[in-house]
This record gives C-alpha cells, structure tokens and sequence, in this order.
C-alpha cells in the first residue's frame, strides 16, 4: 500500500474536483467573448474569484489567477517593485523564503535594487522585530511567507502586518502558499497587501494559481496581450483550472479548524515516533504548521534515503520540490541558514500530511523509517 507523505510538493486532486473537472469540460468559452458560451465561461471565474476571496477572509479586495503560484509571487514581488520604484529601491524579506521569491528579488538586484534577507533564528521562525528594523526610508516591499514549505515554520506575519501598517508606503506581500486552505481566513490574519496562494497544494491541478491585492494596491504586469485579470496577467484564462481551483477551495474551506486539530494530533503522533528511532534529529520551530515535519538522519544521505523509503511504498521528500537539477536535490538554503551541520543538512527530509492522513497512516510510515534507516546504516 503507498504512504503519500509529500503533499507540501503537490497533492493528489480530490475526487469533488475530478468531478467538476469532468463536468466543466463542456464550459470551453473564452471568458472575453461576448456571446452566450463566453458568459458562461465569465461567470465560472467570477464564482471562483468570490471562493477563493471568501476563503482569503478577504474584506474586498482583488483575486488575479495566474499559472501557478510562482507567477504570482513574481507579479507581487516585480510588478510592486516597478510601481513603486520612484519611492525607494530597497526590499526586505527573508533568508528562507521559496525560490519562487529569492529569484525575483535576485533578478531585482542584478537591476540595482537592494535586498535585505534577514536570517531566521535556530528553530527557523524569523523575528518580526529583526523584519522590521530592517525597513528603512527607501524600502517599498516587504515580503515574508506565512508558511515554511521545508520546516513548517509559522511567521509572524500578524504581527509584521499590523506594524507596517505605520508604514503606509511600504507594501507586504505573503506568500501563503502552505498556508491557504489550512489556517482560516489568512489574508485577515496577515493584513497582507498581496498574497499568494496555488491550486496543486490543496487538491486542485497543477497551473493554477492566484495573486490577492488589497483594494487600493496597483502592481505593473510582468505578462502583456490582451488585458485580462483587470491588465495584470494577460492571456486567456485557464477556466477549466479556474473552476478546479474553486472546486478544491469549496471542499477545504469547511472544517479548516477541525483538519488543523486532527492534524496536529497525527503530527504529535508521527514526532514521538520518530523521536524513538536511534540518530533521529528533529527540527521543530516553536511556531509551526502541523502539516509539515522536517527531520535529519546524520551519517545517512536524504536523497538515499527517500529512495529506500520509496522502494517500501513511502513517499517523502528532501525538502522544496522545487529545489532540485537534473533530478538530484540540492543543498537546503533553509537548513543553512537555520545553522543546522552539514551532515543534519545533508540528512533531512519532509514529511507532510494532509486532512485525510489517518493514525494508521503515520503508523506505517514510522514503521518504514524505522526499518529502511537501520537497513542503510546496516550496509554503511
């Protein structure tokens, strides 16, 4: 039987969505045309605009759809940038953001911006006071994630909000892409500007995607054509992912609070297990996501291991999907700079869970750990 422990990488699409998915492929309209199959094709994007604002917790305020939520962190993070150029040239985020926010920022400084990546502390929160003495006279943006997709680690972005509300030229952005569909309303919780969330996190398809901008907040395009999504993300929109998105909010916006207690419960579960298997090294941040457990294996290597687990059923990850070349992982940028060793570094995987895992589920995980780590280290 396969354990699917990788859901912070991408999760299998819900049966509801496969369903509308099914239904909506008679919906082929372009939304821009005028005519009857365009009207109807208008009126599943705007239904999903209302869906994903309502689960936002969002008091007005705009839905763009991209292709994924890497658009939309760069339309956030290069469209504010290029709006607000006249009034300073200086971001702030952090040092263990996800590369679809680092690449931006370093694109931005290659065009003679200014960055400042404040360090989290050991455990991998960042200190909101150490965010916001990094702002300065000239800083435009701030940009800091809700949600660590490698740790778990929880922001403080309730408290980086609420003080740059002092700061009224100065935008922030969240990207809550590990956040959305798992902590009610967390645009209101964030006071976010912009946040960023994606469809494949919670159920719907990969290449869909969403930017939130607060009403009042502009940002220039970084795609040009036709002028859809109000001028910010041109080309047709992908209504079939659209209506998918919506669909797997429908479905994860009920018992958002519930699914946070049954997960915590398996996390609880799944850290004593694993506390109990010999060389374990757990890295909890003090404020974190039930959803993701991040843990090392010193002396074993996290790509060898997540094959061996593989190879029992157990899927599990080194750390971002997203951060890997030519199929092999690459070193974790947050597990640096949280200051970890280079062999806890080397070691590490994820395991991330969703609403549906179940206490048999971790079980059999831990059981596969336990059994796959002492057979590598049996044969070092």
């Amino acid at each position: 039987m396969e354990l699917y422990f990788d859901n912070a990488a991408t999760t299998p699409l819900l049966p509801h969505v496969q369903d509308v998915i099914k239904e909506r492929m008679a919906t082929f309209g372009n939304p821009s045309s005028l005519h009857r199959k365009g009207v109807e094709a208008e009126e599943v994007v705007s239904h999903a605009r209302r869906q994903v604002l309502r689960m936002m917790g969002a008091a007005g305020g705009t839905v763009v759809f991209t292709g994924s939520g890497t658009e939309a962190n760069n339309l956030a993070l290069l469209g504010t940038a290029r709006m607000l150029s006249g009034r300073g040239r200086h971001v702030v985020t952090t040092a263990v953001e996800h590369p679809s926010v680092l690449e931006p920022l370093r694109a931005l400084e290659r065009q003679g911006y200014e960055v400042t990546y404040v360090r989290p502390q050991p455990d991998g929160c960042v200190a909101a006071e150490d965010v916001l003495a990094a702002v300065r006279d000239d800083t435009v943006l701030v940009s800091v994630m809700h949600v660590n997709n490698e740790t778990g680690a929880r922001m403080p972005v309730e408290q980086i909000g609420r003080a740059l509300a002092d700061h009224p030229k100065v935008r922030f952005h969240v990207d809550g892409i590990q956040a959305f569909g798992k902590i009610p309303h967390p645009v209101r919780e964030a006071r976010a500007d912009l946040y960023t969330v994606s469809g494949h996190k919670l159920g719907a398809p990969k290449g869909i995607g969403a930017l939130y901008l607060r009403e009042g907040v502009r940002v220039e395009p970084v795609v040009y054509g036709g002028g859809q999504e109000f001028g910010l993300r041109s080309g047709t929109e992908n209504v079939l992912g659209i209506a998918a998105f919506s669909a797997a909010v429908a479905v994860m916006s009920d018992g958002i609070q519930a699914a946070w207690e049954h997960v915590s419960a398996l996390n609880q579960q799944l850290v004593a297990g694993l506390r109990e298997i010999p060389g374990c090294e757990l890295h909890l941040p003090q404020e974190r996501s039930p959803y993701i457990v991040n843990v090392s294996f010193p002396g074993l290597k996290g790509e060898v291991l997540v094959h061996a687990l593989e190879s029992k059923g157990l899927f599990v990850s080194t750390g971002s999907a997203c951060s890997s070349k030519g199929g092999h992982a690459i070193k974790s940028h947050v597990l640096v700079a949280m200051g970890m060793s280079e062999q806890a570094v080397q070691g590490a995987i994820r395991l991330s869970l969703t609403r549906w895992a179940t206490s048999e589920e971790v079980a059999r995980a831990l059981d596969v750990i336990r059994e796959q780590t002492r057979w590598l280290r049996s044969i070092l």
